[in-house]
């Protein structure tokens, strides 16, 4: 009789309350397993970034450094499977004569400052980098474009004329 008692008042888990932790635990992890692959598949993007961030760097760095620019300027090349364009786009000519709609607003500036004989020393560049490169198993192409400004002296008989 005493084993009998000392079994009814045995305090234990029953097999359903063992069941419903055992659930809520698997689920949980699922849970931590789903955040643990989306961590890592946003990383393959940041690095996919990263590098078409530092290869346009460098080509823009490259462009940057030239003396001479061209108006209409391209260039293009492949780097790891990172493919760029790059190009120079001239903004702003050596004289203010309004030879084009991007010459107008610099013109319309001198004239207002008085000056309508001034000649602008530099010529300004929009430089322009894209880097497009796949990712993923399906190849979905992603582009990043990198823009900044360049100044460059007008050559010395241009500006004597």
């Amino acid at each position: 009789m005493r084993r009998r008692g000392h079994l009814l008042g045995q305090s234990g888990f029953t097999l359903l309350e063992v069941m419903v932790a055992l659930a809520i635990l698997a689920i949980g992890l699922v849970m931590v397993m789903q955040l643990f692959a989306g961590a890592l598949r946003l990383s393959r993007v940041d690095k996919g970034l990263t590098e078409a961030v530092l290869v346009a760097q460098q080509v823009m760095d490259d462009l940057a450094l030239r003396n001479i620019l061209d108006d209409g300027f391209q260039d293009s090349g492949e780097v790891n499977g990172y493919t760029w364009n790059s190009r120079a786009e001239k903004l702003v000519s050596e004289t203010t004569d309004q030879v084009s709609e991007k010459d107008m607003g610099t013109a319309d500036f001198i004239a207002e400052i008085g000056s309508a004989d001034a000649i602008v020393p530099v010529n300004v560049f929009k430089l322009t980098v894209t880097v497009r490169w796949k990712f993923g198993a399906s190849a979905n192409e992603r582009v990043y474009e990198l823009c900044t400004l360049k100044t460059l002296m007008v050559p010395q008989e241009t500006t004597q004329q």
